[in-house]
């Protein structure tokens, strides 16, 4: 897991543009175009097509804990 303050995540964002991650409040959204987001509980329509969007919440350290596969966007 890769552990990131405010300041990580707001990196992640600038640099992960082919993902589409964005801020809600305090929670990084990443979306991603996929045609299965239509009939999938976690589907969002953005960008005029379909895709599937993860939710990754602040825990009470106040630290995103984003999955290894995000780590190429740190090199």
């Amino acid at each position: 897991m890769l552990k990131l303050n405010e300041l990580g995540v707001n990196l992640f964002i600038k640099r992960a543009k082919d993902i589409s991650p964005y801020w809600e409040n305090y929670d990084l959204v990443i979306w991603k175009k996929d045609p299965s987001g239509y009939t999938n509980i976690k589907g969002l329509f953005k960008n005029d097509s379909w895709g599937m969007s993860e939710k990754i919440s602040v825990n009470s350290v106040g630290v995103w804990e984003l999955p290894k596969k995000y780590v190429k966007y740190f090199r």
